[in-house]
């Protein structure tokens, strides 16, 4: 009897950053109680399909000392093309409100476990999105902002396309 088995195939990631990725992400400073989002994705046309679902990776540092179990929030706002999420347009621009975040799409968070501005806090998971279009958005709900360097602060998704072999 043929037995299947399904593999993941790791594709090439796409990096949000300030500067230096694919994708435009400034998170520099960013104030707590505040939330910024990346400019727009654009994943092709879909006449020849994509994968719809992505692994996320989520790095910051802070500029003093966070409080333990606060969190920076992410999330996912899609388009077709012509319908957004949100009003606040596509490009790498603040939040215009914390209402803003209300139709977006919830992926996780990266939780503060210790009271420190050394280190690099860091979370990760998987996420879903049918749409072409998608900007990544990060809200600070901590009482710290974030630090002043660039390169301390980042977002990058991976594709998850499946490959099944018959065995």
């Amino acid at each position: 009897m043929a037995t299947s088995k399904l593999y993941y195939l790791p594709e090439t990631k796409t990096q949000f950053l300030a500067s230096g990725g694919d994708v435009t992400h400034t998170l520099t400073s960013l104030a707590a109680g505040a939330g910024r989002q990346s400019a727009q994705l654009d994943r092709g046309a879909e006449t020849t399909g994509h994968p719809f679902l992505f692994r996320w990776r989520f790095w910051c540092q802070f500029a003093t000392a966070p409080v333990v179990d606060e969190s920076i929030d992410i999330y996912i706002k899609t388009s077709d093309g012509t319908h957004l999420d949100n009003d606040d347009g596509t490009g790498d621009i603040a939040l215009s409100a914390e209402n803003k975040l209300k139709n977006l799409h919830y992926i996780g968070s990266m939780i503060v476990d210790e009271a420190s501005a050394t280190p690099e806090f860091s979370a990760s998971g998987t996420f879903e999105c049918y749409e072409r279009y998608l900007n990544v958005v990060v809200w600070n709900d901590t009482a710290d902002a974030l630090s002043a360097t660039a390169a301390e602060h980042g977002f990058y998704i991976e594709e998850v396309p499946h490959q099944g072999q018959a065995t």
